[in-house]
């Protein structure tokens, strides 16, 4: 058995292994870059908590409004203060849940997955999920904002996303 000719053929073998995976690594980060946060002033988890069994809540009121909660498996519950500092953003995200959002100071710009806007100021409530979605303060003050989830246990509050075409056409980070 020749070892030498066997040495040199384990060591390219290797060497297109590592290529490969370079090549790869670097085609995946230039064709899915998530869009980091920047300006969070503060992050604070005030509770967290998983049911003990499945969701099933129907609430009605009066003849005009009704709200529904299920789910099909067990869930985490998070309560969140957020707070965003002027010229601050969330990057592009998701969630495997659902986010009830309130705004208790300052105002933000809400982009969906099509980067329509939606400004919401102190007071005004909203909710995330699973499209992609960003959160820029370009207001002159911090805002905070009191976000309860409900997501799959086991998931994961926050997922990273890549920032849409749109976004990077209004610069929306």
């Amino acid at each position: 058995m020749d070892f030498s000719k066997l040495s040199g053929e384990l060591i390219m073998q290797s060497t297109n292994r590592l290529l490969t995976v370079a090549i790869v690594t670097l085609v995946c980060i230039s064709i899915g870059k998530a869009t980091e946060p920047a300006g969070v002033v503060s992050n604070v988890e005030l509770a967290k908590g998983r049911t003990i069994s499945a969701l099933k809540e129907r609430i009605k009121v009066g003849a005009e409004w009704t709200v529904s909660l299920e789910d099909s498996g067990q869930s985490e519950m998070y309560f969140q203060d957020l707070i965003v500092g002027p010229g601050g953003y969330t990057g592009w995200h998701s969630h495997p849940g659902l986010l009830l959002i309130t705004i208790k100071e300052g105002s933000i710009d809400f982009y969906n997955k099509d980067c329509v806007k939606t400004i919401y100021t102190v007071g005004q409530s909203f909710t995330e999920g699973a499209d992609p979605h960003a959160v820029v303060n370009t207001g002159s003050v911090n805002t905070r904002l009191l976000v309860a989830y409900i997501i799959k246990s086991g998931e994961p509050r926050r997922i990273e996303r890549s920032q849409p075409k749109c976004g990077e056409a209004l610069r929306i980070p």
